[in-house]
């Protein structure tokens, strides 16, 4: 059972938003930490509640075209055409953090999910359904 917070509507974080640039470092690390520069992330939403936030967005290759994952752990899953072009974070700010990146914990994240991986996410993690639209 999740605490809702102050605020209950969610807000977008639109570009030049200092809190979308922290929030967006991030919740991709991990994409680099896999990827290096293979992915980016191409936000389709990014909706904050409170001290949470959920990113959903698509990975394009350094192109702008599809990634090419081949010779990473996700190659053969991305052969297989077993992964979509998907990537999801979850992330809740600490309490009395200041406004950085390092103030955005990542809770969850799904990289290139066949399937709604977050729908789950609001009871795992205590965290508004708002925040996922839904």
């Amino acid at each position: 059972m999740h605490t809702p917070s102050a605020q209950s509507a969610p807000q977008s974080l639109e570009p030049g938003d200092p809190v979308r640039e922290a929030v967006l470092r991030a919740a991709t690390a991990p994409l680099g930490e896999v990827f290096g520069d293979l992915a980016q992330v191409v936000v389709n939403s990014l909706t904050r509640v409170g001290p949470w936030v959920f990113l959903q967005g698509n990975m394009h290759g350094p192109d702008g075209g599809r990634p090419n994952f081949a010779g990473t752990s996700y190659g053969a899953r991305q052969a297989d055409g077993a992964m979509s072009d998907v990537y999801v974070a979850l992330l809740h700010k600490e309490a009395n953090a200041v406004a950085d990146a390092r103030s955005w914990r990542l809770v969850a994240h799904a990289i290139g999910p066949t399937d709604v991986a977050w729908l789950t996410w609001p009871d795992e993690y205590e965290a508004p359904r708002a925040v996922f639209g839904f």
